[in-house]
């Protein structure tokens, strides 16, 4: 299952407040190495407890302040309507909207002053442009299928693993999908890979699960039953079977460690 984070995300806008380079999709922004963005992963638990610190100039929505050294954020909590997508609980609720430094003895560069006055217009005052943006989504929801990808893969090559020094079908369950692989030998000659899926309608997720099996080429999966391997789909089933050479058997192994 992809990665359900409750984390602090920082937004696009306070990833350039702390001169942050956007990292790869591989690394959740929620997990970036800066200290800021680390003590803001504090504040929902600070809010559970009744000890998160308001920014009371801030009122048409509750922000929280983040504070460490002298740098400053500010943080908000968006409620399950606000969320661009419908993503699973408590991810993507928490952001920091932007992050300063404070400077006590100049009132007019004080971060708190000075996001204050940026979000006030005459009398009128709103964080709207504090909060995620399209962009800030499209980050989030490209994450969330690199990490399902990831997770994808290391489920398929335990599973080729543990069928390899088994000789018996290895099942797993993944997001209500039931994945199995078999490797069959025939005679100590030819050794042929199958992967078998139950409730995976789509060929295009089928075909991210064949690719995660490493070394071998979309072109060598064959739909089963096929006359080469001979396999005999179950109700439900869906089976695709490849020769699966040695090498990749012991580079899948090695995978597996």
């Amino acid at each position: 299952m992809a990665r359900n984070s409750a984390g602090v995300r920082p937004t696009r806008r306070s990833l350039a407040d702390l001169s942050q380079v956007v990292p790869n999709l591989g690394t959740p922004l929620d997990e970036l190495d800066h200290v800021v963005v680390t003590v803001a992963q504090t504040v929902p638990e600070q809010r559970q407890a009744g000890g998160a610190q308001r920014i009371l100039a801030l009122k048409d929505r509750v922000w929280f302040k983040v504070k460490v050294g002298d740098q400053r954020a500010v943080v908000t909590e968006l409620s399950d309507s606000e969320r661009a997508e419908d993503y699973p609980q408590g991810v993507g609720n928490w952001w920091i909207g932007a992050a300063g430094h404070r400077q006590a003895d100049s009132p007019q560069r004080d971060f708190y002053d000075s996001i204050t006055r940026e979000c006030t217009a005459g009398k009128a005052l709103s964080t709207v442009g504090l909060l995620p943006t399209g962009w800030d989504w499209k980050r989030l929801t490209a994450e969330r299928a690199v990490a399902w990808r990831v997770e994808m893969k290391r489920m398929v090559i335990r599973l080729i693993a543990m069928s390899l020094t088994s000789g018996k079908v290895a099942v797993a369950e993944f997001q209500r999908h039931r994945i199995k692989a078999l490797v069959r030998a025939d005679n100590g000659h030819e050794a042929y890979l199958a992967i078998i899926a139950e409730g995976i309608p789509n060929p295009e997720v089928f075909a991210l699960l064949l690719d995660c099996v490493p070394g071998i080429s979309p072109d060598d999966w064959q739909l089963e039953p096929s006359q080469v391997a001979e396999l005999d789909p179950s109700r439900g089933e869906i089976v695709w079977s490849t020769l699966f050479p040695r090498e990749v058997a012991s580079a899948i192994l090695a995978l597996d460690e």
